[in-house]
């Protein structure tokens, strides 16, 4: 007996061996014990959506934009389009931290009126509970029940709440329902927060250049002083950079000296055309996933990287931003 367990250890400890060596070799995504909820996913789409907006606004508020109505009309501009999640049910919404007053909302009857005195369908202040928690924390998330917009039915809604400073508002975004199933590995998640905050973002400024800035230099402008300080996954390695068809880039933002080069011919260390392909990517679907390999900001090392590109509609530009795996 002692001689059969010593032999089925070895054979499963050389199985193991095999299987390690072989994955090591190749450049799929290594397998990870954390998996992460579909609900805890969520939370990470719209907190990650909301700071970029938050951190994109306030950038544009200080450097250019002072008067508080151009403000709120390109708040306004940008909420209305800048919807995700495959339902649209995503949206964004701007108050002031004075009593609330409704800046920007895709509901345009509400706007300029005060929500502070706001109550959900179970009575609770929901908006007051958004002030305090902007005020006193910063950011933060506040749960609520309100009617989804996609469906028009009353659910739990959870919102992602933080302040553009420099304004004296706050932002939000959220999600309906409760806890769902599925899991997702750490890869799988990150596509997804990819694909909604580039969807978003792309969507926001398409309509930014078409309603306000017609002139080349000043969408080129705009661009560079919305996205130039965004950063977002826990190391800071996400950012986002914008292109034209030609391969001009109009925006970096993990890199401001890149801005006004000429990627077309752009390779990786492994000889691939990168900007050339995303370019065949937006111009066949719109947008998609794309595998390449660069330098990952945070650690300084050359890593795979996937990122997801989506068309600026209305424009030549087309926008992406990527995460980093070994």
């Amino acid at each position: 007996m002692r001689k059969l367990f010593v032999i089925i250890t070895a054979v499963c400890f050389i199985t193991s061996a095999i299987f390690v060596s072989s994955c090591n070799d190749c450049n799929c995504p290594q397998p990870s014990d954390k998996l992460i909820a579909q609900y805890d996913l969520n939370k990470m789409i719209v907190e990650t959506n909301t700071t970029n907006v938050a951190t994109g606004f306030e950038s544009v508020f200080s450097k250019n934009i002072f008067d508080s109505t151009s403000r709120a009309k390109l708040c306004q501009v940008f909420v209305d389009s800048a919807l995700f999640y495959s339902d649209n049910s995503g949206y964004f919404f701007i108050e002031t931290l004075d009593n609330a007053w409704v800046v920007a909302h895709i509901n345009h009857d509400i706007i300029g009126t005060s929500r502070y005195d706001v109550q959900d369908e179970n009575g609770k202040y929901f908006i007051r509970d958004m002030v305090q928690t902007v005020k006193y924390a910063g950011y933060g998330f506040v749960d609520y029940y309100r009617k989804n917009p996609s469906t028009d039915d009353t659910e739990r809604k959870l919102s992602f709440v933080t302040s553009i400073p420099e304004a004296y508002w706050f932002i939000g975004t959220g999600f309906y329902g409760g806890p769902q199933n599925g899991n997702y590995s750490q890869y799988d998640g990150n596509q997804f927060i990819l694909k909604e905050s580039v969807k978003s973002m792309s969507k926001g400024i398409a309509n930014v250049l078409s309603e306000i800035y017609a002139n080349e230099d000043d969408r080129v402008n705009f661009c560079r002083d919305f996205l130039d300080h965004i950063k977002f996954f826990d190391d800071g390695s996400g950012y986002f950079f914008v292109n034209n068809m030609e391969g001009i880039n109009i925006a970096h933002g993990a890199d401001a000296n890149h801005q006004g080069k000429n990627d077309y011919d752009l390779q990786d260390s492994r000889g691939t055309y990168i900007i050339r392909d995303m370019i065949d990517i937006v111009n066949n679907s719109g947008s998609g996933f794309y595998e390449y390999y660069w330098v990952n900001p945070a650690s300084g090392l050359e890593e795979m990287k996937v990122t997801y590109v989506s068309a600026i509609r209305g424009t030549n530009y087309f926008i992406g931003a990527g995460f980093y795996f070994i």
